[in-house]
């Protein structure tokens, strides 16, 4: 297999248009990558989707982007113009324009007084439809038995909570997931689902300490949702 790929991409070897195109997507494809700049052009179309463009801030440089609805959606991040952003995606190649664009799959703010401004803006939207109420929390049990638990396995913070509270004989389940990027969203919202089905008295979702960009998909519209729903 691997000789006959090395024959495919030899110099001497003609490329149809649609094979060339396709050669290059199978390699843009092994290449996950983040890149910085400037939004610009941001359109979000009848389907959901988001088009825009992404600039370097002090030269000429453009690429074409779009991130697909439900990628927007969890993102909790307003694409518009002028906003810095950091995108984590593949470069694609299509076929019949033969246009270049990359796709996102993640969007995260660039610096603290952007991460700040999203915040508030989401807390005061949250805070004018009522979701932190006393009426809308529920109240926790005197002697909660069953806890569930959301974090990575891999952190100190659970070895923290199992050795002090492990040995008193609550019952602690535990769900994985990545606490940190936006990549940990979708992670996020998969266990609180998951706890939802399950019967337990506490849930807690936690991670250690952090900078504001660390905390990003805590700071999350659609967790937030998850969780008070």
């Amino acid at each position: 297999m691997a000789q006959k790929e090395n024959n495919n991409l030899k110099p001497e070897r003609i490329f149809s248009v649609g094979q060339y195109i396709e050669a290059v997507n199978i390699a843009l494809d092994r290449f996950k990558v983040k890149i910085t700049g400037e939004v610009t052009e941001v359109k979000v179309a009848a389907s959901g989707h988001c088009y825009f463009t992404l600039k370097d801030k002090d030269a000429n440089n453009a690429l074409d982007c779009i991130i697909w609805k439900y990628n927007y959606g969890i993102c909790g991040v307003k694409l518009e113009e002028g906003l810095e952003v950091i995108l984590s995606g593949k470069g694609r190649l299509y076929n019949v324009s033969g246009r270049f664009s990359f796709v996102a799959d993640t969007v995260e703010l660039k610096g603290e007084g952007a991460l700040k401004r999203a915040y508030e803006q989401l807390k005061n939207k949250l805070e004018a439809e009522g979701v932190f109420v006393e009426e809308r929390k529920k109240p926790l049990p005197e002697y909660p038995q069953d806890i569930g638990v959301i974090t990575s396995k891999h952190g100190a913070v659970i070895n923290d909570l199992l050795t002090n509270l492990g040995q008193f004989g609550f019952k602690i389940k535990i769900v994985d997931s990545r606490v940190e990027g936006q990549e940990a969203i979708s992670d996020l919202l998969g266990a609180v689902k998951q706890f939802k089905k399950q019967k337990i008295d506490v849930l807690v979702i936690m991670r250690g300490g952090g900078s504001l960009e660390s905390l990003q998909a805590f700071n999350n519209e659609m967790l937030v949702r998850a969780i008070v729903d």
